[in-house]
């Protein structure tokens, strides 16, 4: 059946999930070694795809995506079964588990899930991990999901509540409470507004999982798809502009180069500036750097380019915000993400 997805994608399960040297091989042989117990993802991959393929136009994200969240979902079981704040709920789940399956579902949520959400069902004897058709969460918060949901997976009724309203104030704790023990951390939420300061709980350190190096997709594709964009603008001769986000450089660039002043004076019939994208010394193919100068620099020795038309779309085309400057360096901020 894998036939009927795109190579890429028929690729990257190949290196990504199947390898013996992939992440999701080695979350499930680290939870294997603590809990006797192998439990095997199930994937039907061509269903998941149609499903989720919309959210998913640069099909080089869409496996790394999928592996990131079953990496985590693999980690925060291994973390509570290696924590001794849960005894009793590892004894349940051990019972549950000697006569179950031992799999791990993946298959699409329907709304209104509009996160990550795990469950275990009485009926298969086994987990589910439904991904719903949204955009894939940060992973601080997909462990916040999978706290809450593993707190209530063996309450009769599976993974708490119907909803996944206000799921994105969740703050994931490394000490995240057990069901009936009031001596273990508690979890908390985010409080937006709040009146007297006594009622403002204390909050733990939130912890996050590094991605592994084989879920992370060349720089061009990942900081495209990855917000904050950093932007800085260096005036001088050449005036350099350099951005975490190419396209942001190649529409500068386009732009400028187009209604550019043409040189009369120049022979060869060029513009007066010179805009020319510059490609990373840390990648090849890929463009993080811009430079403006004059095409003819011999009489132009110490010559100073105007910024204010590069600031000015930077600032108001682009929606690029300033969070520094001397007034010869800038530095610019985009938390959206530019299409």
């Amino acid at each position: 059946m894998t036939s009927e997805l795109p190579l890429k994608i028929r690729v990257d399960i190949r290196d990504l999930w199947d390898s013996p040297k992939s992440d999701v091989q080695a979350s499930i042989a680290s939870l294997e070694e603590t809990l006797g117990h192998r439990i095997e993802p199930i994937v039907q991959w061509p269903i998941l795809w149609n499903e989720l393929k919309d959210r998913f136009p640069d099909k080089t994200t869409f496996i790394p995506s999928i592996a990131r969240i079953v990496n985590s979902w693999y980690a925060r079981l291994l973390w509570r079964l290696d924590s001794d704040n849960f005894p009793e709920w590892t004894e349940e789940l051990l019972a549950v588990l000697s006569d179950g399956r031992k799999q791990l579902v993946i298959e699409p949520s329907p709304p209104p899930h509009n996160r990550p959400r795990t469950s275990w069902n009485t009926k298969t004897a086994s987990f589910y991990l439904g991904l719903p058709k949204t955009e894939p969460p940060p992973n601080a918060k997909v462990v916040a999901a999978f706290d809450q949901d593993f707190d209530n997976l063996l309450v009769q009724g599976g993974a708490s509540g119907p909803a996944d309203e206000g799921w994105d104030d969740l703050a994931a704790e490394p000490g995240s409470a057990s069901r009936g023990s009031a001596s273990e951390p508690r979890r908390t939420v985010t409080v937006h507004t709040v009146s007297d300061a006594s009622q403002i709980s204390e909050a733990g350190p939130k912890i996050d999982r590094l991605p592994g190096l084989g879920e992370l997709s060349r720089p061009n594709e990942l900081f495209a798809q990855r917000a904050p964009y950093i932007l800085t603008l260096d005036l001088g001769n050449p005036l350099v502009v350099r951005c975490s986000h190419e396209a942001t450089l190649e529409l500068l660039s386009a732009y400028f180069n187009r209604y550019g002043k043409l040189n009369t004076s120049d022979s060869m019939r060029r513009n007066v500036f010179k805009v020319e994208l510059v490609e990373s010394a840390f990648c090849s193919g890929f463009n993080d750097a811009l430079t403006i100068e004059p095409q003819i620099n011999f009489r132009n020795q110490g010559y100073q380019i105007n910024p204010t038309l590069i600031l000015a779309f930077i600032e108001g085309v682009l929606g690029y915000k300033m969070v520094h400057t001397n007034g010869h360096n800038w530095v610019y901020r985009s938390d959206t993400i530019l299409k």
